[in-house]
């Protein structure tokens, strides 16, 4: 009985997704950059199948808001162009309140410096898989508005995000670096916990000399509803002017409660059936590519973790994750992973190429390596076996890299 019940539920929430498919635009073939999700959920770059491993580098723009006088990022990207690692995940907006609004107050800047990170990434031959909006909060502090105001289409924040979306994507569209467009970051790990304990569950920071409320209150609460909206309003903006690269919804390493959290704000374990229904109400409409961010180990080891009601190591779990996206025509991304010894790495790396898992990327690839912030440099074994994998993918005519830069050209970067 509860499975033909799950099954049902799974069908109802499944059917506004499938119903919104239809009103996608269909891709425009002289634009044709990028990372591109075919209809059957293959990744493919210049029309062949793509497999890489990229890094995440955190600061590489956000860096520029944060300093005038900031360390260049152009030795880093040159390594990476080097060893071959074939992109990156950077954030395309400001972390805190008072750095986005340096697009509002200075957007000459702003964009100046953008598009000198884009054109020296062409350069160097490296693919950007850019996020735009790296916080749940940011639009909505800025615009004065509580934080589940994402949730409302009509609010001043989805207007601002819009806005926003609408500058960038059609500012970079004919770029052949930008290979994705990711919606947020981790969006869905504050969802649908308004009635999981007091605050600070679910409340976003608070540091009001960088722009934020000084408190937070109930409203700043968002539910994976609020997402949702959020996620649908972005991608149609983004649809609109880019009907071809992949679009990522940034999420975290899905909450083994969080169809529960949806449904009935409970921490009940889910089924393998509940996660596929929750991972395709997380990506709306075009977006096909469902990212999970594997980073916070959950036992001695940092390979395995408690879900389904059962103990699931590393390797069934990447299964599970890329078969459900699969089952769906989409294409599982795993947008931040780390290893913490060289054995506890390649164990992953192997994990993942078993699951046939075709995109993926390290947190955080850094200037130096700092313990804090999970970040390290070229000198490390995780730069070293990332570059050693994709060298494996070339092998094996699996990433194509060389010839999608051949065929592109750069282009009009202001």
């Amino acid at each position: 009985m509860k499975t033909t019940l799950t099954l049902f539920i799974t069908l109802m929430l499944a059917l506004p997704i499938a119903l919104h498919a239809e009103d996608a635009p269909k891709p425009a073939a002289q634009s044709l950059s990028g990372l591109h999700v075919e209809a059957d959920g293959t990744l493919t770059l210049a029309g062949k199948p793509f497999y890489g491993i990229g890094l995440c580098f955190y600061d590489g723009f956000l860096r520029t808001l944060r300093d005038p006088k900031y360390p260049p990022y152009t030795p880093s990207l040159k390594r990476i162009a080097a060893s071959k690692i074939p992109f990156i995940r950077v954030p395309f907006s400001g972390f805190w309140p008072n750095e986005l609004k340096v697009y509002q107050t200075k957007p000459e800047q702003y964009f100046r410096e953008m598009d000198l990170f884009v054109k020296t990434c062409e350069e160097n031959k490296i693919g950007i898989i850019a996020d735009l909006f790296w916080t749940k909060f940011s639009v909505s502090d800025v615009v004065g508005e509580s934080v589940n105001q994402i949730g409302n289409p009509a609010s001043k924040t989805m207007e601002y995000a819009r806005k926003y979306v609408r500058d960038v994507v059609s500012r970079y569209k004919d770029s052949p670096a930008i290979w994705g467009w990711e919606i947020g970051n981790e969006f869905n790990l504050a969802a649908d916990l308004d009635k999981q304990g007091e605050p600070p569950l679910g409340y976003p920071y608070v540091a009001a000399s960088r722009g934020t409320p000084a408190q937070r209150g109930p409203a700043d609460r968002i539910t994976s509803q609020d997402v949702e909206t959020y996620f649908t309003e972005v991608e149609k903006v983004i649809r609109s002017i880019d009907p071809y690269r992949m679009i990522s919804n940034g999420t975290a390493d899905f909450r083994a409660s969080q169809y529960h959290l949806r449904t009935e704000r409970t921490w009940t374990d889910d089924t393998e059936e509940e996660l596929r229904a929750i991972m395709d109400i997380f990506s709306p409409r075009t977006v096909k590519v469902i990212s999970v961010h594997i980073t916070l180990d959950k036992d001695k080891d940092g390979m395995s973790q408690k879900r389904f009601d059962r103990v699931v190591e590393i390797e069934e779990l990447l299964t599970i994750y890329v078969k459900l996206a699969k089952q769906s025509n989409k294409v599982l991304y795993m947008g931040e992973f780390h290893g913490d010894t060289d054995a506890n790495f390649v164990r992953k790396v192997k994990a993942i190429k078993a699951s046939g898992m075709q995109l993926s990327s390290l947190w955080n690839y850094g200037d130096a390596a700092n313990a804090k912030t999970k970040s390290f440099a070229d000198d490390s074994f995780m730069f070293t076996r990332t570059a050693e994998a994709n060298q494996q993918y070339r092998s094996e005519g699996l990433q194509n890299v060389e010839t999608y830069w051949l065929k592109t050209s750069a282009p009009s970067t202001r």
